[in-house]
């Protein structure tokens, strides 16, 4: 009878940790809810490209020329076709004037300009696709 329960007890033990292993593999953080979407594949892009940004102003380093690949914001697929308003169209045009401003300006204001584009991002973000916030405010230079 020992044998007889102490076999049952091993299966129950094997049994529960494997379904504890299989709910485990089977959860999984979403991290990029709308991967699939151009336009959201891109905004992954504009981030890593702005981090670059960032270090090169830090590092007193010239910064290269995003403009042409950002343009793209303009005509990207996004995961919600409605998001294609005339609001987004200017907020769009707003930041790569903003990143033109960074690039052709002058050295003296490349903190401030790069600053404004910041913003530009944040509010762009505060109407369309509130997710990233936080993400971009790691973006911010004092």
């Amino acid at each position: 009878m020992n044998l007889r329960l102490s076999s049952f007890a091993v299966f129950i033990i094997c049994l529960v940790s494997s379904c504890s292993t299989k709910e485990k593999d089977e959860v999984q953080t979403v991290r990029y809810p709308n991967q699939d979407a151009p336009l959201a594949l891109l905004m992954r892009e504009m981030f890593e490209d702005m981090e670059e940004i960032k270090a090169s102003i830090a590092d007193g380093v010239a910064i290269k020329s995003y403009v042409e690949k950002h343009k793209q914001l303009l005509t990207a697929t996004p995961t919600d076709a409605a998001v294609k308003t005339e609001q987004f169209n200017g907020m769009g045009m707003a930041y790569l004037a903003n990143l033109k401003q960074l690039e052709e300006g002058n050295e003296s204001d490349q903190l401030e300009n790069y600053k404004a584009l910041v913003s530009t991002c944040l509010a762009c973000h505060s109407n369309y696709c509130p997710g990233p916030i936080k993400r971009i405010n790691l973006l911010k230079l004092d």
